[in-house]
C-alpha cells in the first residue's frame, strides 16, 4: 500500500475515533434540544463526573476491592459512569429543572443549569482538588497492526461503544412506546399534551438519558483529558460546535457533524499541529453559519430525535 494512501486511511481510523468521542457527548445536548428547545450548560460537568466515577470504579472498586482485571475493571467503570449519569440527570431534573419548569418561565431552567454547572463544579473541586489526575485505560496498551495501519482496542472500544449506543438511542426512539411518545413531545408539545402524553416524565426522561450518555462519554474521554474538576468543559465547546454544523435538534446531523469534525481534526494534527485543531473546527463552525445556517442537516421538528 503506497504511504501516502496509508497515511490518509490510518489518518480517517483515528479522526473516526475523534467524531465518536465528541459524539458521545453532543448526543446529549442534540437530545435535550430537540425535545425542550434548550440548551444545558452544566452538560459539561456530567461528562467530568463520569470520568471520575469511572476512574475510581477502576481503580478503587474494581481492581482493588474486587481483585478483577484492570480491563473487566475498566469495562465495569464504563457500566458505572453510565449509571453515575443517569442518576445525575435524575437528582438535578427533581430538584432544579423539575420545578422551574412547571412555572412556565422557558429562561429560569437555562439560568438554572449555568447554576448546576457552578455547583458540580465547585464540589468536584472540594472532594478532588485542584491537582490533575491520570486515568490511564488499559485497552490504549494493546495494539492492533495491520500493516502500516495500526490501532490500540481503546479505539476499537470507543466506536463499538458509540455505535451501540446509537443504535440503541434510535430503536427507542423509532420503536417503542415511550420513545414515539418523546417524539411526538418533540414535534408539538401542546397537542401531545392534548392527546394524554405526560410529558413532565418525558422531559425528566430525555434529561436522564442525555446525562447518561454523558456520563458514559466522561468514562471514554477520560483516558484522553488531563482529569481535573473542570477537564469536561475541554471538550464542550467542540460539542457545542458538532451540533450547530450537524443542525441543531438533529440526532443524524449530529452523529454526521461529529465524525466529519473528527476527520478533520486528525487531518489537522498531522499536516498542520495540535495548536491549530480549535482555529480549524471554528473555521469550519464560521463557514457553515455564513454558508449554511441551517446545519448539515436543516432543522424540521418533526424529523429530529
Amino acid at each position: 500500500m503506497p504511504d501516502l494512501l496509508s497515511l490518509v486511511v490510518q489518518q480517517t481510523i483515528n479522526g473516526v475515533y475523534l467524531g465518536c468521542l465528541y459524539v458521545m457527548v453532543a448526543l446529549g445536548l442534540t437530545l435535550i434540544y430537540g425535545v425542550m428547545n434548550q440548551i444545558n450548560f452544566a452538560h459539561a460537568d456530567f461528562v467530568t463526573v463520569g470520568a471520575f466515577v469511572a476512574l475510581f470504579t477502576m481503580t478503587r472498586l474494581a481492581t482493588k476491592m474486587l481483585g478483577m482485571p484492570e480491563v473487566a475493571g475498566y469495562l465495569l467503570s464504563i457500566v458505572f459512569a453510565l449509571g453515575a449519569g443517569a442518576l445525575l440527570g435524575l437528582a438535578v431534573n427533581a430538584a432544579v429543572f423539575a420545578p422551574l419548569r412547571d412555572r412556565g418561565d422557558e429562561l429560569r431552567p437555562l439560568i438554572a443549569t449555568i447554576g448546576v454547572s457552578v455547583l458540580l463544579e465547585n464540589g468536584q473541586l472540594a472532594l478532588f482538588g485542584p491537582i490533575p489526575y491520570q486515568f490511564d485505560s488499559p485497552l490504549a496498551k494493546e495494539t492492533l497492526r495491520f500493516g502500516k495501519i495500526f490501532f490500540s482496542l481503546q479505539n476499537v472500544l470507543v466506536v463499538a461503544v458509540s455505535a451501540a449506543a446509537v443504535a440503541a438511542l434510535y430503536a427507542f426512539l423509532k420503536f417503542t412506546f415511550l420513545g414515539k411518545a418523546l417524539r411526538a413531545v418533540s414535534q408539538d408539545r401542546e397537542t401531545s399534551g392534548l392527546m394524554g402524553i405526560n410529558q413532565s416524565f418525558l422531559i425528566g426522561l430525555t434529561i436522564v438519558i442525555a446525562s447518561a450518555l454523558a456520563g458514559m462519554g466522561g468514562a471514554l474521554l477520560g483516558p484522553g483529558l488531563v482529569l481535573d474538576p473542570f477537564a469536561g468543559a475541554t471538550v464542550i465547546v467542540k460539542a457545542f460546535a458538532i451540533v450547530i454544523i450537524g443542525g441543531f435538534g438533529n440526532l443524524a446531523g449530529t452523529i454526521l457533524a461529529g465524525i466529519l469534525v473528527g476527520i478533520i481534526e486528525a487531518f489537522t494534527i498531522q499536516y498542520l499541529g495540535a495548536g491549530l485543531i480549535d482555529l480549524v473546527v471554528f473555521v469550519l463552525l464560521l463557514t457553515m453559519l455564513v454558508v449554511k445556517p441551517t446545519g448539515l442537516i436543516a432543522e424540521r421538528r418533526e424529523e429530529n430525535v
